[in-house]
C-alpha cells in the first residue's frame, strides 16, 4: 500500500481511499449492482423476460446492502435517508427502496395478471425508478469536486449506458435461445458502440479538464478494462448479430466480458480518482 505523508496533499496527485480500500470496496460494489440493476430491469421489460426482472431486483437489493456494509456502523443505515436534498448517496438511497417496492408489485401483476391495467402503471413506474437507480451513482461521482477526474457531467451518462449493457448481456445469458441471443445480440452490439462511445468522450474530456484528471485517465487506459470489457465483446458478437448463424459460446463469453467489464470499469474508476494538489503550481 502507498505510504502518503502529511505533506503529499500539497504537492503531489493523491489517491482517495474512503470509496476503495478495506470496507470502502463496497462503493464499487454497490456502484455496479445499482448500475445493472437498473439496466436489466429497463432491459428486461422491453425483452418480457420475468427471471430479468427478478434478478434485477435482487441486484437492487445487493446494492442497498452494499451501500449499507459501506457505513462504519450499518445498523445505522437509516440516517441515510435525512439527507435528500443535498446527498445523492441519500438520493440514491431512497431510489433503490422505492424501486424494489414498484417492482415486486409489477413483479406480482406480470406473473398473476397478465395485461391489468395496474401492471403498465407499475410497469412505468418501476421504469423510472430503474433509471434512476442506474444513473444515481453518476451524479455521486460527478459532483465530487476535489477530485477532477470524477467531476463531469459525463458521468452518470457513462454509468447508465453501462449499466443497460450489462443488462443486456444479462438478458443474453437468461435467454438462451436462437431467436433471443439473435435478437438481444444486435442490441447489444448497439449499446457497446454507444458504450465505447461515451468511455472514449469521458476519458477525451476529462485529458484537457486538468493533469490530475488526465493522469487518471492515462492509468485507467493504460489497463486492460476497455479492451476486455468493450472491443472484444464487440469484436465478437458483431459477425454473429449480422446472421441467423448463432453460437452460443461465443455469446455467452461475450456477455460474461462486459458484465466483468462494468465492474471493473467503476473499480478502475475509483481507483484512478487522484486529489488536485492544494498548491496550484504543483499541477503544472
Amino acid at each position: 500500500m502507498m505510504q502518503i505523508k502529511p505533506w503529499d496533499f500539497m504537492v503531489k496527485y493523491t489517491p482517495q481511499r474512503e470509496w476503495i480500500e478495506g470496507h470502502g470496496i463496497m462503493v464499487a460494489f454497490a456502484m455496479f449492482f445499482g448500475g445493472i440493476s437498473g439496466g436489466l430491469y429497463l432491459s428486461s421489460l422491453y425483452f418480457h423476460s420475468e427471471l430479468g426482472t427478478l434478478i434485477a431486483w435482487v441486484f437492487s437489493g445487493l446494492a442497498g446492502l452494499t451501500d449499507m456494509a459501506h457505513l462504519s456502523k450499518p445498523m445505522r443505515f437509516w440516517r441515510m435517508l435525512r439527507r435528500p436534498n443535498s446527498s445523492w448517496i441519500s438520493r440514491g438511497f431512497i431510489l433503490i427502496w422505492l424501486f424494489l417496492g414498484a417492482a415486486l408489485i409489477q413483479m406480482a401483476l406480470t406473473h398473476w395478471a397478465p395485461g391489468n391495467a395496474w401492471e403498465i402503471v407499475f410497469k412505468v413506474i418501476g421504469g423510472v425508478l430503474a433509471f434512476g437507480v442506474a444513473i444515481y451513482s453518476g451524479f455521486a461521482l460527478g459532483f465530487v469536486g476535489a477530485i477532477k477526474f470524477w467531476n463531469s457531467g459525463l458521468v452518470p451518462i457513462l454509468y447508465v449506458i453501462s449499466g443497460v449493457t450489462a443488462g443486456l448481456a444479462v438478458v443474453i445469458l437468461v435467454s438462451l435461445n436462437a431467436t433471443n441471443l439473435y435478437v438481444v445480440g444486435n442490441y447489444l452490439v448497439v449499446a457497446l458502440i454507444a458504450y465505447a462511445i461515451a468511455v472514449a468522450t469521458y476519458f477525451w474530456t476529462a485529458t484537457y479538464s486538468s493533469s490530475a484528471a488526465k493522469d487518471s485517465a492515462v492509468r485507467v487506459l493504460k489497463g486492460p478494462v476497455v479492451l476486455l470489457g468493450i472491443i472484444l465483446p464487440i469484436v465478437m458478437v458483431a459477425p454473429f448479430s449480422l446472421k441467423q448463424n448463432i453460437s452460443q459460446a461465443v455469446f455467452i463469453i461475450a456477455s460474461v466480458f462486459t458484465v466483468l467489464g462494468g465492474i471493473f470499469l467503476r473499480y478502475v474508476i475509483l481507483k484512478a480518482g487522484m486529489y488536485t494538489p492544494l498548491l496550484p503550481d504543483s499541477e503544472s
